[in-house]
């Protein structure tokens, strides 16, 4: 029964991954942005208002990413077939085996011409496939819609203050329950709002690096890459891995020899590493520990269930479940799995 119960839920989740995501998204952003609607509540400002003005400084912000993104995203994009053929071609050349490439191609097109000739037959060609600015333009109205919604709900969320918490305590049988619950909450939101507001610093910062060493480097569109690294490296791992792959093939087009593309790459390597490595464990990892082999399989589950979203949230859903684990006692064994080095004894 609980096996089937685990199917049905992860079938649930990916059937109703349109509105399951963009809520857990809501929520999550709440769970960073409650601590300081809070605090303005403190000094008189009523919660409706700190949460317009933390909903229009999100808007801000995406409207601004969207903005600065969207010429050079959508000339990658346009050019991602050419990009990946340009890239195929410079790197045949360095083992000599392009020539033999050409040479077979032209052989295999002027047998096809001779065979066209012969029969008099027109060549139709269909195109059934779309490009990828079409898919894109197709996927826009959805995103904005979901844009839209996490804004609307993280407002309603933020503005109803602690009614959560005080529908909470309601529900609770007794006192000891009560105090737990609310311990429950306030931890889970402290661990969350601090984890993604170190990282978004973090990353903010590993932005700002990428793009002034890429511009000194020669790369075009510099502020582009910084907000792709800002973006990506939400992503555990993988944002790194996409980011070099990126930066290494659009140097491989823009910059005059295979070296140059590989210091590029070389560099966002580098950058990212050092944050990994070293910044975010000492800024995050001495509050929060999690086993990096479990982190991998989050991203990947999340990923395989909810796409790009799916990763980028696998974290502060991991970070969630460790704080669970913590207060659950039925759940501690697997609190002791998912904590890192030095956390499972403490």
């Amino acid at each position: 029964m609980i096996l089937l119960a685990c199917l049905a839920l992860l079938t649930a989740l990916s059937v109703a991954s349109v509105f399951v995501v963009p809520v857990i998204l809501s929520i999550l952003l709440a769970l960073v942005f409650s601590g300081p609607c809070r605090w303005l509540k403190r000094r008189r400002i009523p919660e409706p208002l700190s949460a317009a003005a933390i909903v229009l400084s999100l808007l801000s912000a995406v409207g601004f990413f969207a903005a600065a993104l969207a010429i050079p995203a959508a000339g990658w994009i346009e050019d991602a077939p050419r990009m990946a053929q340009e890239v195929e071609w410079k790197l045949r050349n360095l083992s000599g085996v392009a020539a033999a490439v050409v040479e077979a191609e032209e052989q295999i097109t002027e047998a096809a011409a001779a065979a066209a000739d012969q029969t008099n037959a027109p060549l139709e060609v269909v195109v059934e496939q779309r490009g990828p600015l079409t898919e894109v333009a197709l996927g826009a109205p959805l995103i904005v819609a979901q844009t839209v919604f996490v804004l609307i709900l993280t407002f309603f969320i933020l503005a109803s203050g602690s009614l959560f918490y005080e529908r909470l305590v309601a529900v609770m049988p007794n006192f000891a329950d009560k105090r737990r619950a609310i311990s429950i909450a306030y931890d889970v939101e402290r661990e969350v709002s601090r984890y993604l507001l170190h990282i978004t610093l973090i990353n903010a910062g590993l932005g700002v690096a990428v793009g002034l060493a890429l511009g000194a480097l020669g790369m075009p569109n510099p502020m582009a890459f910084g907000l792709l690294a800002f973006a990506m490296n939400f992503v555990p791992f993988v944002g790194a891995m996409v980011g070099v792959v990126l930066s290494f093939a659009v140097a491989l087009m823009n910059l005059p020899s295979l070296f140059d593309a590989a210091v590029v790459a070389g560099v966002y390597f580098l950058l990212t590493s050092i944050e990994g490595q070293v910044v975010t464990p000492w800024l995050v990892g001495r509050k929060l520990r999690l086993n990096t082999v479990v982190i991998l399989i989050a991203v990947a589950f999340w990923a395989w269930l909810w796409s790009i979203m799916g990763m980028i949230m696998a974290v502060p859903l991991l970070v969630t479940m460790s704080v669970l684990c913590k207060h659950i006692d039925a759940l501690r064994p697997l609190g002791e799995f998912l904590s890192g080095p030095g956390e499972a004894r403490s």
